[in-house]
């Protein structure tokens, strides 16, 4: 077993209110079958090439609020921020199995900023009539 490191950076956002689901988004769901509305939840860097559509995430399950890890689409997330994590079973989770993590602060800023600007700029479009 190797040093878990006392604290970490990581990109930290919310889970959406609300999102679309089911043929042409015509319901609206609470959350994430995992995730609560507005949940805080700490996400990894991109692990395999998909464009960071799908997130590996830690954060309090929905039904038990003990820490998880789950892969989750990034357009569930909002409100993301770059804060130094120092909850040391958010810090066994994001050290977990060898990950990628990120390398320096001014990685995942850039990140972040690039996540902002894309999901904040998504436009929910109307159900069909």
């Amino acid at each position: 077993m190797g040093i878990q490191a006392s604290s970490h950076w990581c990109l930290v956002g919310n889970i959406a209110e609300s999102r679309q689901f089911g043929p042409g988004g015509l319901e609206e769901r609470s959350g994430t079958k995992h995730f609560s509305p507005k949940t805080k939840v700490f996400c990894l860097p991109a692990q395999w090439g998909d464009g960071y559509e799908r997130i590996v995430a830690i954060g309090r399950h929905r039904g038990s609020k003990v820490f998880s890890r789950m892969v989750i689409r990034s357009e569930w997330v909002t409100n993301w921020r770059a804060k130094v994590v120092y909850h040391p079973a958010v810090l066994a989770l994001l050290c977990a199995d060898g990950s990628r993590n990120w390398v320096s602060e001014e990685e995942f800023m850039l990140f972040m900023k690039a996540m902002n600007e894309t999901h904040s700029s998504a436009v929910r479009r109307p159900p069909p009539i």
